[in-house]
């Protein structure tokens, strides 16, 4: 019952989600750099292997443009509407984290005003969407793993893959055979008869193309898409070909 009271056009529990996802993005803004470029290797050192490039999520994130673009959007909303200093007077912070810093104090100082107009709905559910995306940049949340077949002759196993650490050591758990995520990949791309399934964001991280590119290929060679997932083996050898 005490869930269904009301706080503004806001439920009780609705207003406590609001704010406390305002508090927490400067933490994961500032948090997402760490994840921009791929983890070292399983023995702790820089692997001789080449780089695959940087987690592109972490890197948008981290320089906050979604963030402050919609953060800025409605701190303009409510500075009109209770006539104060309009943004183009305000003198913007020298970083993008004492910016996102301080427009969230903002928001967090009119909470209680916000959650009496109309578009607060919409506003929570934004902020809700930002914070989901910071949380899963700085991977405190259990993602859906990313499994290929084992490339093991007779091994009927799957490995989970890390698309963040590629040049980490992977051990498959049946087989117990060993290799590099690079070099897993690489011997699994190489078995016709083994057809696995990657997401968007890991098939353009590996092959370093676009998500139009991604889907242009698909449309173009009927490529097998389950569960939202699409068959990588498929995807390479079409661009190989192109």
């Amino acid at each position: 019952m005490q869930d269904n009271m009301k706080h503004g056009k806001l439920t009780k529990s609705q207003y406590n989600a609001l704010k406390s996802n305002l508090t927490e993005l400067p933490e994961l803004q500032q948090g997402a750099a760490s994840f921009v470029t791929p983890g070292r290797s399983g023995s702790g050192s820089p692997s001789t292997e080449r780089s695959i490039g940087f987690n592109v999520n972490a890197l948008d994130y981290s320089m906050g443009k979604e963030l402050l673009g919609t953060l800025h959007k409605y701190e303009a909303l409510i500075r009109r509407c209770r006539s104060l200093t309009p943004p183009a007077l305000l003198k913007r912070e020298a970083t993008v984290e004492k910016e996102v810093a301080a427009t969230v104090s903002f928001h967090l100082a009119h909470l209680e005003w916000t959650v009496q107009q109309d578009w607060v709905e919409e506003f929570a559910g934004l902020i809700k969407e930002l914070h989901s995306k910071g949380m899963a940049t700085n991977k405190r949340f259990i993602e859906q793993p990313r499994r290929i077949p084992c490339p093991t002759d007779d091994c009927k196993s799957h490995i989970v893959m890390d698309m963040d650490n590629l040049l980490a050591d992977v051990v498959c758990h049946k087989c117990r055979t060993s290799w590099t995520m690079y070099r897993l990949l690489t011997l699994a791309l190489n078995n016709p008869d083994k057809v696995f399934y990657l997401d968007m964001e890991a098939i353009c991280l590996w092959l370093r193309i676009t998500p139009r590119e991604v889907l242009k290929i698909v449309n173009a060679h009927n490529v097998s898409i389950k569960n939202g997932l699409y068959d990588f083996g498929a995807i390479t050898k079409a661009k190989d070909l192109s």
